[in-house]
């Protein structure tokens, strides 16, 4: 049984040894080629070197010690050889070196590349509740910055090393075939004992990836200027520095006592290595004594050995190195081979346009991972070009609605129809280009503001009267024409922009909304959460004009702007407790009534 683990870990070790050099070959394929060459003839120049140091020696003594005239064409020859060699080799170095460098900037543009399509890949967003998978997701970003180097390094340096370890075999092999053999056995226990290490060491450090990832969160809170203000006032930068030190001593301290086991063997093999070197050269002054080699022998065997020796503890950091990036690689192959939570149709059925008979939500239940109820058993319908508001308390279920509908998630119970075909059935890029949107956590893009309104259609980019109309129809036309670069003016202070105020970019998001023309469906997220009084009352006036022909569903716990709805849903801690106008709310004096009468009574005291 433990033989058959053997080979399944070692073919796996194999095949993902396999995969990486692919991934090398496609992130760039000449780089990798010429790599590959300058590589092997780096390794054979040592044994070239010595083998030419040995043939100058024994000439040199032979002259000395007999009455032979020297060969002056020998020696010239064997001179400018060695001189050749040297010179190649210090020839190749910068080239290595360059190459190096641009293979590992494509390297780690081609990982990241492939972690960011593939996180663009999960359809839904359960995986972003998933604490383990921002572990997982952190440890693989932030190694990302050094471990293409290390695998780039590994595979070259190692390799290299190999081929001067086996031509140096293979040079000590006429002098005594137990030399090389003595000096390989002597250097693999060190190489088992700190693999076996390496791979607890990273997995403690993966099973404390939560540590690592709260380290990074308090340092992003302390250098982030979102938190300056609230951290000066109640004077917290003490306790997140202790946070910090309580979160690093949790992840380094079974990580430490793993590495100073490590130390300890690795030390302690040191010795049998020692041994062996003993042992072989000591054979070989005896057999020097005895005049069974020549003096070139002599150099060649104590030259061969130093760069055995050195080949081998290079080759030994290497394959540590190695070791260490595929464990990476493991878990970053396992995160590409990853399947979504959610599974999808394909191709899918394409929506209707226009939408017939409009959505339905046939007893619709949601909780989330942790067991708690977000919807319980919700029933109702849109019709098409109808306006709907959704109102109720925080945490009453409206944003997971809007989050089920736009299948950022699937109902645990019941089914969502669009114009009777169910939503997992249709094809979910379509159905997401039917729709648009303000949310209330809308983001703040650092690009130009034109490229932040184009988000929405990529084709308006181009169409620069059509960007114009958006940015009057939001109210932002006197502010773009006093920025430096008009629409085309960078925004956000991280790279030397133009910061917006919360209202600004508020307004950026709803223009964004606008350009996409072609969606049926336009989705209002608490639109106005960040504009002023007079803000939203402008947008509010332009609120038939941008939902004209649109099936709107406007979400809000602001009361006032209700009364543009066809239809309001009152929810309450995930149930759907009342449906109607807002007329026939008020006079049914329910949960809606009591809502507006407390916002009313605001508003007069």
């Amino acid at each position: 049984m433990k033989l058959k683990f053997f080979f399944i870990k070692t073919y796996n070790y194999v095949r993902d040894v396999s995969r990486s050099l692919t991934l090398l070959w496609n992130a760039a394929f000449c780089e990798s080629l010429f790599l590959a060459v300058l590589s092997i003839l780096q390794g054979i120049f040592p044994a070239i070197s010595i083998s030419i140091s040995k043939l100058v020696v024994d000439e040199v003594v032979l002259n000395l010690t007999t009455d032979v005239q020297p060969k002056l064409s020998i020696i010239i020859i064997l001179v400018t050889s060695w001189i050749g060699v040297l010179m190649l080799s210090l020839l190749l170095n910068p080239w290595t070196k360059a190459l190096q460098g641009n293979l590992n900037d494509k390297l780690t543009a081609h990982l990241s590349l492939l972690l960011m399509e593939k996180v663009n890949s999960f359809p839904d967003l359960s995986c972003f509740e998933d604490s383990r998978f921002y572990d997982e997701l952190q440890i693989l970003q932030k190694q990302l910055n050094y471990q293409p180097f290390n695998l780039l390094n590994s595979i070259v340096v190692g390799g290299r090393s190999c081929i001067t370890l086996l031509t140096m075999l293979i040079l000590l092999l006429p002098l005594g075939y137990w030399i090389p053999i003595i000096l390989t056995i002597a250097i693999f226990p060190q190489i088992l004992v700190s693999m076996q290490y390496e791979t607890q060491i990273w997995s403690a450090f993966f099973d404390k990836g939560y540590q690592s990832r709260r380290m990074s969160y308090i340092t992003s809170v302390l250098f982030s200027d979102t938190f300056a203000k609230e951290i000066r006032l109640f004077n917290l930068g003490n306790f997140f520095v202790s946070q910090y030190l309580t979160a690093f001593q949790v992840l380094h301290r079974s990580i430490r006592r793993l590495r100073i086991r490590q130390a300890l063997w690795v030390s302690g093999l040191a010795l049998l290595s020692t041994i062996g070197n003993g042992a072989a050269f000591y054979w070989i002054v005896r057999k020097a004594f005895r005049g069974q080699i020549s003096p070139g022998s002599i150099l060649l065997f104590l030259e061969a050995l130093t760069n055995l020796r050195w080949s081998l503890e290079e080759f030994f950091g290497m394959w540590l190195n190695l070791h260490e990036t595929m464990l990476y690689m493991q878990q970053l192959f396992s995160f590409l081979d990853s399947e979504p939570n959610m599974r999808l149709s394909f191709p899918g059925e394409l929506v209707k346009k226009p939408l017939r008979s409009g959505i339905d939500f046939r007893n619709v239940s949601f909780f989330y991972p942790d067991n708690r109820l977000a919807l319980l058993n919700i029933t109702f319908t849109i019709l098409p070009g109808e306006t709907i508001a959704i109102v109720g308390e925080n945490g009453a279920g409206k944003t997971t609605l809007i989050k089920l509908l736009l299948r950022m998630y699937d109902p645990v119970r019941g089914e969502i129809l669009v114009d009777d075909i169910n939503i997992k059935e249709l094809n979910l890029d379509d159905w997401r280009r039917q729709v648009s949107g303000v949310f209330q956590d809308f983001g703040r893009y650092y690009l130009t503001l034109s490229e932040n309104i184009a988000l929405g259609d990529p084709r308006v980019a181009e169409n620069h009267e059509e960007l114009r109309i958006a940015i009057r129809k939001i109210g932002i036309h006197p502010l773009v024409e006093r920025l430096p670069e008009k629409e085309h003016t960078p925004l956000g202070k991280q790279f030397g922009g133009t910061e917006l105020s919360g209202g600004e970019w508020q307004k950026l998001a709803i223009a964004r909304a606008i350009v996409r023309r072609n969606a049926q469906i336009l989705i209002l997220d608490e639109p106005t959460a960040a504009l002023d009084p007079r803000s939203e009352y402008e947008t509010y006036q332009h609120f038939t004009e941008l939902a004209r022909g649109k099936t709107t569903i406007l979400v809000t716990h602001r009361l006032a702007s209700v009364k543009l709805a066809d239809r309001i849903l009152v929810m309450k801690k995930g149930h759907l407790v009342e449906v109607g106008t807002h007329e026939e709310l008020i006079d049914r004096d329910g949960e809606y009534a009591s809502l507006w009468n407390m916002q009313a009574n605001q508003y007069k005291a």
